[in-house]
Order: structure tokens, then sequence, then C-alpha cells
């Protein structure tokens, strides 16, 4: 039975971390371009080319961002933290090994050791 919830928590972790990349990008308050805008004819605007679509997070993508960054991430440590969310994003053992200075062995006792404190967690606030 954990072994089910720790791959829907990595599984949950993976899908915020996409999430992250898809949302729009943080900027200062009332920041506008100062450029005017262009005004194109219809003429120019059949032989432009098309933009590609912008994909967007939906509600419940959104949702389980904030429920991982707001709930599941500030119980762990700092190190613990940027580990987890380093493997949420794919990054490869070896870089993190040689970020960490660890060899594998303890990198993943270290990652699993994270994610059984998510899923502690995770049942405690269930059985409340």
């Amino acid at each position: 039975m954990t072994d089910d919830t720790i791959e829907k928590i990595k599984d949950d972790l993976e899908t915020a971390a996409y999430v992250d990349r898809l949302l729009p990008p943080v900027r200062a308050p009332k920041y506008r371009c100062c450029m005017p805008e262009i005004v194109y004819t219809p003429q120019e605007m059949i032989f432009m080319e098309k933009k590609p679509l912008k994909i967007r997070p939906n509600q419940e993508q959104i949702a389980l961002w904030e429920r991982v960054f707001l709930e599941w991430l500030p119980i762990l440590a700092v190190d613990e933290r940027r580990l987890v969310w380093k493997r949420a994003n794919r990054i490869p053992w070896k870089l993190l090994c040689r970020e960490f200075g660890l060899c594998k062995s303890n990198l993943c006792a270290r990652y699993s050791k994270a994610l059984m404190k998510i899923e502690f967690f995770i049942k405690g606030c269930k059985n409340v």
C-alpha cells in the first residue's frame, strides 16, 4: 500500500513541476510594455505566421500545484525540498550527486525519506 501512495506522490510532484513550467512569469504590478500597439491590416494578418497555442494549466492542476507548494514542501528541510523538486523536474541522479556531494545510494535514501515524510503528513491529515 505504501508503494502506491509514494508513486502517487511522485506523480503529483512531477505534475506540479510541469504546471510550474506552464504558469505565466511573474511581473511587477502595473507592468506594461512601452511599445505602442501595432495595428495590422486584414491582408497582413492573412500572411502572418500563426502563433503557437499557449498551453495553460486547468483548475485541477493548479490546485495540485498549490497543495504541493503550500502544504507538502514546507514540511521538508531545505536540502530535502531542493532534492525532491529537482527530482520532480527529472534532473539526472549524476548531476544531483555532484551538486549535493553524496553518492547515489545516500541520495536515494534521502529522497525516499523525504517522500515518506510527505506520505506520513498526508496520512496524518486524513486521520484528523
